[in-house]
């Protein structure tokens, strides 16, 4: 038995450095000096017990004999090495969840279902997730997608016909990510009659801070064709009611779209008749960046064709198509579009002196104005001014804002004395009341600034609330208000808007003036070139 088991072990011994080099590991002993043999014991050894195992109770044999050994065998004294490794410990598992959004719980055949899939992992984004949609009922009907940094990715399921369908959403990573792996929703795709509600694209219900968004959708017939000029509702809920905020007719092709201008975040609805209507769609505000190939995607619809290529210059990026310009400044891309391209371009195009943009246009203003902020510029359009498209340059911030609209203002007249459409805002067109302080304070009610000019119902009030908001200034610059000694020097008893400096004169623009900045009638709205000496102080808006 001893004979045997001993035979054994030689063998595993003998064969261990061959399995080690096959798998391309180097013996321990292979990669040092061997150490000097020790000298022998000085009696020899107790031998273990036949009952005990011969591998755990080891008789070192003397040197050079070859003890109890089969004939021609030799011994290997070194360690003997594992014949496999220990199995590595099992990685922790990741909590991962996945999350399936739909655009809409309600399409049509003609139109695919949307929606956003979420994936994270330990409760953070997991980017770069791949995850398969499908629709179970319908053969053939997955996308596959792969998340972004935000560890969301947008799909669009095509093809679907009349019926009840259940999506999932399975992540196709493995490894390390365990949880909930999955996701479900429900899509029903309606025959007949309907309409549908986007959010811009339909890639996705979340916008940025000053981003504009437009909520669109289609009317179908019962044969499935495009409904034009139909009256289409649309609502906007809070709590149990709800406000309708706009109504708007479809065009040739069935399609709606509108914009609301006061960016307000909500749930939408869209309706035809009270049986048929959209579902709803949640708008959220949020911030973060956008860069240029994101913005084209979501407002490709707006944009039309793509005319150039990517340019840059002055630290922005820009692209223009048939129907605008998409401008990335810092980690936000913006929208020029309509009229507010010429302006642009007139001022040398996304990499001029208007500088970059700092949010999309703000529409709704007063007159029906539209003003889009530049960093050292503006352009305003309304198409009730003498002047319906207009643009400023300011190196303030904000300053630019006001003077484009104080220059759409140039050449309105009065109808009558002290009966100005500037009077009327302020509620006072008595005999005695002058509106050269009125125009500067519309200024900023148009703008969609109130406040950062002072509205009083007199001169001598705003004369007495400017001195008292302490932004008074000695020194001329394009943007500031400029209090003008008109009768006598030292006296201030009128007030223009800065719009041009040099070093003898400043150009005003003032109103309750005739042309060159007298008192004959009728009087309006003018620019004026006055010597520095007449002006008593200027004054800082609140821009």
């Amino acid at each position: 038995m001893v004979h045997a088991r001993r035979r054994a072990r030689l063998a595993v011994l003998c064969l261990v450095p061959s399995l080690a080099l096959v798998a391309g590991v180097v013996p321990a002993a292979a990669e040092s000096t061997p150490a000097p043999p020790t000298s022998a014991p000085a009696s020899t050894p107790t031998t273990s017990d036949e009952s005990s195992d011969p591998e755990e109770t080891a008789v070192p044999a003397e040197p050079g004999t070859t003890e109890e050994s089969e004939p021609g065998a030799t011994i290997d004294d070194t360690e003997p090495v594992p014949q496999a490794d220990e199995p590595p410990p099992t990685p922790d598992l990741v909590p991962t969840t996945v999350v399936l959004e739909r655009a809409a719980g309600t399409t049509s055949p003609q139109e695919p279902a949307r929606g956003t899939v979420r994936v994270t992992a330990d409760g953070e984004p997991l980017a770069g997730a791949r995850v398969r949609v499908v629709a179970d009922g319908a053969s053939d009907t997955s996308v596959d997608v792969t998340t972004g940094a935000s560890g969301a990715a947008t799909y669009a399921l095509s093809g679907l016909r009349a019926g009840t369908y259940r999506l999932r959403a399975e992540l196709q990573e493995t490894g390390t990510h365990a949880g909930s792996r999955s996701a479900e929703a429900t899509v029903v795709v309606q025959a007949g009659r309907w309409v549908s509600l986007l959010v811009n694209n339909g890639f996705g219900t979340r916008v940025l801070t000053r981003e504009n968004f437009w909520l669109r959708g289609r009317v179908l017939t019962t044969a499935g064709k495009p409904q034009p000029r139909v009256t289409v509702a649309l609502y906007r809920y809070a709590g149990s009611g709800r406000t309708k905020v706009a109504t708007v007719r479809t065009n040739a092709y069935g399609w709606f779209t509108w914009s609301p201008a006061d960016r307000r975040a909500g749930t939408y609805r869209a309706q035809v008749s009270g049986t048929r209507y959209s579902a709803k769609q949640t708008v959220r505000i949020g911030t973060g960046e956008r860069t240029l190939l994101s913005r084209e995607a979501s407002l490709a619809f707006l944009l039309g064709e793509r005319r150039t290529g990517t340019h840059t210059g002055s630290g922005r990026s820009w692209r223009g198509y048939t129907k605008g310009v998409l401008i990335q400044s810092g980690g936000r891309t913006w929208v020029v579009r309509g009229r507010l391209t010429s302006e642009l371009s007139a001022r040398g195009g996304a990499g001029g002196s208007l500088g970059g943009p700092t949010g999309d246009v703000r529409c709704g203003l007063p007159e029906g104005g539209c003003l889009q902020q530049f960093r050292t510029g503006a352009i305003y359009t309304n198409s009730k001014a003498k002047d319906t498209l207009t643009s400023a340059v300011s190196s303030t911030l904000g300053a630019a804002d006001l003077l484009a609209v104080a220059r759409s203002q140039v050449g309105y007249r009065e109808p009558s004395p002290r009966k100005s459409k500037y009077n009327k805002w302020v509620g006072r067109t008595g005999r005695y009341d002058p509106w050269c302080g009125f125009f500067v304070s519309w200024l900023a009610h148009a703008g969609g600034k109130p406040g950062s000019i002072i509205k009083a119902t007199s001169y001598k009030k705003l004369l007495d609330a400017e001195r008292k908001r302490g932004r008074t200034s000695q020194t001329a610059k394009v943007g500031r208000l400029a209090y003008i000694g008109y009768f006598s020097k030292g006296t201030p008893s009128h007030v223009g808007i800065v719009t041009k400096v040099s070093s003898s004169h400043v150009w005003t623009i003032e109103g309750n003036v005739s042309a060159g900045g007298g008192q004959k009638h009728p009087r309006g709205v003018h620019v004026v070139k006055r010597t520095k000496s007449r002006i008593v102080f200027y004054a800082d808006p609140r821009y």
